[in-house]
């Protein structure tokens, strides 16, 4: 397996639960040990563009007045999981409908809400719609600041409903967020499966383990090629290779592999084994604008916060670390929309650096119609990709934007919320043309990719429902790259959830023996 993010921590550990099935799992990056991982607050703790952090960059975008646009991907045991804002979102059930109906039969909303609830342990207790004692604790913030309340107060106020669990029946209105945090505490699928799993003697761990090809023969995976932390070669040899790199990393490993779309591979010198033309394709993120307001120094919401994080604010000068995202709104904007399309993140931090003590709210789009792709900036496994996000190329993505802003603004305009924020510092003016022009400018990634290998039947999809690659035994994906559209919310649990439904499919699959045992890897005489 290579890859221990999200889905490839789940997947190897729920494999190697089998003593009969032996795993060995290759990570990147380092060991999830690093002390600033665990604490919720970590996001802003130098994670970010870090030396845990593959610190992507898109190409000039042309809707961007061409800047280019940072994406993070964790480089770490745990991926993402190790570094993000820890928000577990599943999104709606439509979003995994319409994945049935586009040809990935065997992931319908009803399908998947099994691995969803397998991976939980809710604070709600066991419902139909939630699990208990799973890996991944999934909780409301314990410390909630006032202005996180007015917020909400403000959205009923505006006439959004009440919504005490997002990731319940329904997912219009505003309330508080849920995260995968425990006592104040990070809990990773690294964490929450990995570690549970580490004395198994049939499953194996390396971290800085750089994969630099799958090796094949004929058009069947027979293992990997990588390198160690000190630059020596390996290759390693199995019955069967699980990509689990991310929506960026894997399709470059697959071309890189000389499976993808051919004249690209041609351009580039590399033998095609399989022509699988989606490789990299249908690139989704969700971009979100930025709106900022300075917050009433005096204030009686930082009063009221708790004396840890009163300190965390006076040390950091950007607001209380634990706790900087608690609320959110989800809310329909487009005509005609069958489910939300705007998500609301206020964050209590001026994320635009316009004021401190600020006040900040991400204008999420959950469905865009905008499509990317991934490509090789050279046949060099350690080059980053050529990445093409082009945000708000769709019309409507930019209608949606906008109306996303102004419905921010009006909100943000209730007595409540003034009373604690000033004007909003960005956007300055309001009419289309501005707003257009803030979202522009101010435009971020939530590090969300996903697509660029989506399961499905037809000629443009590059792994089958059951997650194995279009003309190459042996080869899976496993991880949001698999994802056709991307869902309404955060990708970490829906990544979680494939990893779990893979384990699941792999499981059932007939006639599965049990796996010999791996060799040691042998070192790759140089230039061989």
């Amino acid at each position: 397996m290579v890859g221990g993010g999200a889905a490839g921590s789940v997947l190897a550990a729920r494999l190697s639960a089998d003593p009969g099935c032996r795993v060995l799992l290759l990570e990147a990056g380092p060991a999830d040990d690093d002390p600033r991982i665990e604490p919720p607050h970590g996001l802003f703790g130098g994670l970010l563009r870090g030396e845990l952090d593959w610190s992507y960059d898109t190409v000039p975008q042309e809707q961007l007045g061409g800047r280019t646009v940072p994406i993070s991907a964790g480089r770490v045991l745990g991926g993402g999981g190790s570094i993000n804002y820890q928000a577990w979102y599943r999104g709606h059930p439509f979003d995994y409908d319409g994945w049935a109906a586009s040809g990935m039969t065997g992931w319908s909303w009803e399908e998947v809400l099994p691995a969803f609830r397998r991976s939980e342990d809710h604070e709600l207790g066991a419902s139909a719609l939630h699990g208990v004692g799973g890996p991944i604790p999934v909780t409301t913030p314990e410390d909630v600041s006032p202005l996180s309340l007015a917020f909400i107060a403000a959205g009923v106020e505006y006439g959004l409903p009440l919504n005490r669990d997002f990731n319940g029946e329904r997912l219009d209105g505003v309330g508080l967020l849920y995260s995968n945090v425990r006592d104040g505490e990070r809990h990773s699928a690294a964490r929450a499966y990995l570690r549970p799993a580490a004395d198994r003697p049939n499953l194996v761990v390396r971290t800085r383990a750089f994969v630099r090809r799958v090796l094949l023969d004929g058009r069947r995976a027979t293992g990997v090629r990588y390198s160690d932390a000190l630059g020596q070669s390996f290759e390693v040899h199995a019955d069967s290779v699980t990509l689990a790199a991310g929506a960026v990393r894997t399709p470059q490993l697959l071309m890189l592999s000389g499976i993808g779309p051919a004249d690209h591979l041609r351009e580039h010198g590399i033998e095609v084994i399989a022509h699988v033309p989606g490789v990299g394709a249908n690139l989704q993120d969700h971009p979100s604008a930025l709106i900022g307001w300075p917050v009433v120094r005096g204030a009686t919401w930082l009063d009221a916060l708790s004396d840890r994080n009163q300190a965390l604010y006076a040390q950091e000068r950007r607001g209380p670390l634990a706790s900087i995202g608690q609320a959110g709104a989800f809310l329909r904007c487009g005509a005609g929309a069958e489910a939300p399309d705007i998500e609301l993140t206020p964050m209590l931090i001026d994320l635009l650096g316009n004021s401190v003590p600020g006040f900040s709210c991400l204008v999420t789009l959950l469905k865009p119609e905008s499509r990317g792709s991934v490509r090789l900036a050279s046949t060099d496994p350690e080059a980053a990709p050529v990445i093409d996000a082009r945000y708000l190329e769709s019309a409507t993505d930019r209608t949606l934007v906008v109306e996303g802003l102004r419905r921010t603004l009006e909100l943000c305009d209730s007595p409540i919320m003034r009373a604690l924020i000033g004007p909003a510092s960005f956007p300055a003016s309001t009419d289309h043309a501005s707003l257009l022009e803030s979202a522009r400018a101010s435009l971020i990634s939530t590090n969300h990719p996903v697509g660029t290998c989506r399961a499905g039947i037809d000629g443009m999809s590059v792994v089958d429902p059951a997650l194995r690659v279009h003309g190459v035994t042996g080869l899976r994906v496993v991880d949001a790259s698999i994802m056709p559209t991307i869902p309404r919310g955060n990708t970490h649990a829906p990544s979680v959830m494939i990893g779990e439904r893979a384990a699941e499919l792999i499981g059932n699959e007939q006639g599965r023996s049990p796996r010999p045992a791996l060799p040691s890897p042998s070192p790759v005489p140089e230039g061989s």
